[in-house]
């Protein structure tokens, strides 16, 4: 529809940008990015180029935006505006030290925000300096105590550094200053559940699910913690819910699957079948998903089926290549198989990424789920297909 208008079109910067984020959507990114440039001729100036800058950070266009804020550098009034959204943009196509920088010079010049601080953060801990990382969160929160986001982001760091006591802590703030938040309550119930705290877990996923019924990482907390209280039924149940609702989410089979496996050999002989079937139903969902390759290699070893096992770990190797459990079950099956040497090669990659999996700031926690840092505006939030917590939240700035 704006297509058809060109001439209006151009005369709103509001509309050019509309034009472009609708090409991005589309997969045009090349008739996105040629659209924005007619801002650079709009009657918005400066503030303009700004606006398309953010539309392309918002299509992860990193390079355009970062092309794009550079421009007006010496034009833009508001530094510190224009300098964070560089420097998330720098943040976002991994150029680390260009965004530290970029920062730096904001800080410098006396624009020390509460983002800003976020984002520094971030930068030192994709860089490994996880103390000034947490630093960096912990100035964020003094800046503005009433900012639910940095508690949440301190509080996945801390998981992450196997600080899970301090991430209690950072999520226990988080629900005080932003009650209604699903996200607080869903990091209060990882904490909880890393610390034994399975009935304070239950409650915490309860409530994040409670605010949120479509979200699949509280309904995968809520089933785990009461599955771990020994309450299989009232899991089996919140996995029926949450597929009810999410009916075409592949995670929700594939961990209602591996749970039922775990119940296998119970006085209900179908639970096994319904375990393979739900496995099964993910794979048609997402065929690149190699936990359901894993559970189904595992449980054919089981059953001394070695050469279904070996077909489905070694799918699961290709899909998944740094999950150290699939090397050690493959390991298993190919000794079983008298093959030694892709064994004991199997074995080798296992004692390597169990070691990385363990070391502190991996970012392999239990939930499997890794930091990604923070997003722009109207950005949603990256999921990465796993269960636990999830990446640092969205926010308007």
């Amino acid at each position: 529809m704006l297509g058809l208008v060109p001439d209006l079109v151009r005369e709103r910067p509001e509309s050019i940008a509309a034009l472009a984020r609708a090409l991005y959507h589309l997969g045009n990114a090349e008739q996105a990015r040629k659209t924005l440039r007619g801002l650079r001729f709009s009657s918005a100036g400066a503030q303009g180029v700004l606006l398309g800058g953010q539309v392309a950070a918002q299509a992860e266009d990193f390079e355009t935006a970062e092309r794009m804020f550079m421009s007006i550098w010496v034009a833009y009034p508001d530094r510190a505006k224009l300098g964070y959204n560089l420097a998330l943009a720098q943040y976002h196509r991994g150029r680390i030290e260009e965004s530290q920088t970029t920062l730096r010079k904001l800080m410098v010049a006396g624009h020390e925000t509460s983002d800003i601080e976020n984002l520094a953060g971030w930068c030192f801990y994709r860089q490994g300096k996880f103390k000034e990382a947490v630093a960096a969160m912990d100035e964020a929160i003094a800046l503005d105590p009433s900012a639910e986001p940095n508690y949440l982001d301190v509080g996945m760091m801390l998981i992450e550094l196997k600080q899970v006591s301090g991430a209690l802590v950072a999520a226990q703030k988080a629900t005080e200053v932003a009650p209604e938040s699903y996200r607080a309550y869903r990091l209060k119930g990882l904490a909880e559940i890393k610390l034994g705290h399975v009935v304070d877990a239950v409650k915490s996923f309860a409530r994040a699910v409670e605010l949120n019924p479509m979200d699949r990482e509280s309904i995968l907390g809520l089933a785990s913690a009461q599955y771990d209280d020994g309450a299989a039924q009232a899991a089996e149940r919140t996995f029926r819910q949450g597929m009810e609702r999410c009916p075409r989410d592949p995670i929700l089979y594939q961990e209602y699957g591996a749970m039922l496996l775990k119940l296998a050999g119970s006085n209900d002989p179908s639970t096994e079948p319904r375990a393979v079937s739900l496995l099964k139903s993910a794979l048609k969902l997402d065929s690149a998903l190699s936990e359901p390759h894993f559970q189904l290699g595992n449980l054919a070893l089981r059953k001394g089926k070695i050469e279904e096992a070996v077909q489905h770990l070694e799918t699961a190797a290709k899909l998944g290549p740094k999950g150290s459990k699939i090397h050690y079950a493959l390991a298993r099956a190919y000794g079983r198989l008298g093959k030694g040497a892709k064994a004991a090669r199997e074995f080798r990659i296992f004692e390597r990424l169990k070691a990385e999996e363990e070391a502190p700031g991996s970012g392999a926690s239990a939930s499997g789920t890794k930091p990604m840092g923070p997003a722009f505006p109207g950005e949603e939030v990256k999921k990465l297909g796993q269960s636990g917590v999830a990446s640092p939240p969205t926010r308007n700035r």
